[in-house]
């Protein structure tokens, strides 16, 4: 175990990234690092050059100020003020002490990726049996001991593993459906093959999770509970909307609908977005695991930077900074997604819209929450940042059966915060429990 008492190694930016290449691709993370660096770099080594460009200025700034016709803006201002707090004699003091705080920072940020590199423990659960493959798509029976069970089918996003879903032997949101009783058959999608490469959401219902519930209905003799996190609770809605007499209740888990919530301006941004990423689409099949990464760090530049530069003060020996090191190999393990598949979210979902504004067709059929009829479960994480709130919410208001659950947390909290299982978990099953 890392001795939190002995100081990280620090490395440079440079060496960090050489060091980096030699690990497996779950643990190359944050990906992509060369974008992250570039970002800390830019940043904090551009603070001291602007403060001497600044300087310099300044006292232009201040005739300027006493103009009588002069406008005083608030940028104005606030450099005016700066200006009279340090003493011209003492600015080649504050220069170095600003360069050494971004030297400080950019190697904080680099010790603690490093640390989260050479972390001894990494996830470690019993794999769960496959019981149906198709293509690269597996199913895995998380209580194949008990077959008769009420089976709860698991769909989770396309990008991401589902290993958020069951992070630890004792932080796993499938082994505790399976201590109450349910046989939680979860969707594995794994990398798209031959067979996926030109599939879009349409094709993933219609040759995978369709088939699948007809497969696993036949063997049951039952209607299936149907549940979705993320990107998978809008498949989830697809596959109820499609096979209503198949499936038992609905649940989606931050699941994104209006996609124009809160910000009805995204969708012009989102349909840009879609033409720049059309040649890369058109080349390589499938958007990579970078590049996905990529379009998540634009909407938080600094978000990666701020955890991993915390990373270091936490205890090493602690739950919470091994849930921190699982999580972030869960977040770098993702997969790709196929271009029609990226197309359909970036254009169709985002740019215009298509669900929120009940215009998304599966097969000629409208997938319409509002004609669904069965009972339905919707958690809407109210400090959500990557699914908003407001689009989530539109999820619970157009299902008519809908019971809705706002727990104060992330998206990635309802699956691995300590306190999901009482939060989050423990409702969901009293919920259950009432409409098994």
């Amino acid at each position: 175990m890392i001795n939190p008492q002995n100081p990280p190694l620090l490395l440079s930016p440079m060496d960090l990234l050489r060091t980096t290449q030699s690990l497996p691709p779950s643990q190359q993370g944050p990906r992509p690092l060369a974008l992250h660096l570039m970002t800390l770099l830019y940043v904090w080594l551009s603070l001291p050059t602007a403060w001497r460009s600044l300087n310099n200025t300044l006292p232009n700034l201040t005739n300027d100020w006493l103009k009588p016709d002069h406008v005083k803006t608030p940028a104005l201002v606030k450099l005016i003020e700066l200006q009279n707090k340090i003493d011209p004699a003492r600015s080649d003091q504050f220069f170095q002490a600003l360069l050494a705080e971004a030297t400080q920072r950019i190697y904080r940020f680099t010790a603690g990726v490093n640390t989260y590199h050479q972390y001894p423990q990494r996830r470690s659960v019993t794999p769960m049996p496959v019981i149906w493959r198709s293509g690269t798509t597996e199913v895995r029976d998380y209580n194949p001991d008990h077959p008769k069970a009420p089976v709860i089918l698991v769909i989770p996003s396309l990008i991401n593993r589902f290993d958020i879903l069951d992070l630890a032997q004792d932080l796993s949101f499938l082994r505790w459906l399976v201590a109450r009783g349910y046989r939680p058959l979860v969707v594995d999608w794994n990398e798209p093959g031959i067979l996926e490469t030109s599939f879009t959401t349409r094709h993933y219902l219609t040759e995978r999770l369709i088939p699948f519930l007809d497969w696993i209905v036949l063997q049951t003799h039952a209607p299936v509970h149907i549940l979705g996190y993320c990107m998978g609770g809008l498949l989830a809605v697809a596959l109820a909307a499609l096979q209503p007499r198949f499936t038992q209740t609905l649940i989606c888990l931050a699941t994104p609908w209006d996609f124009h919530q809160p910000d009805p301006m995204i969708g012009q941004e989102f349909i840009v977005l879609a033409e720049q990423l059309e040649p890369i689409l058109k080349d390589e099949n499938v958007l990579s695991v970078d590049l996905i990464q990529t379009l998540f760090s634009v909407l938080q530049p600094f978000n990666v930077i701020t955890k991993f530069s915390s990373f270091t003060s936490k205890d090493m020996a602690s739950p919470d900074a091994q849930r921190f090191v699982v999580i972030e190999d869960w977040l770098n393990d993702g997969v790709p997604l196929t271009s029609g598949v990226t197309r359909e979210c970036i254009l169709e979902w985002y740019g215009k819209n298509v669900t929120g504004r009940n215009k998304w067709h599966i097969m000629g059929q409208p997938i319409d929450p509002h004609m669904i009829s069965i009972p339905s479960y919707i958690v809407v994480p109210e400090r959500d940042q990557i699914v908003p709130p407001a689009s989530a919410l539109a999820l619970a208001r157009a299902l008519p059966h809908a019971t809705l659950h706002e727990p104060m947390m992330g998206h990635i909290g309802l699956m691995a915060s300590k306190r999901a299982p009482d939060q989050v978990w423990a409702p969901l099953g009293q919920w259950l429990s009432e409409h098994s």
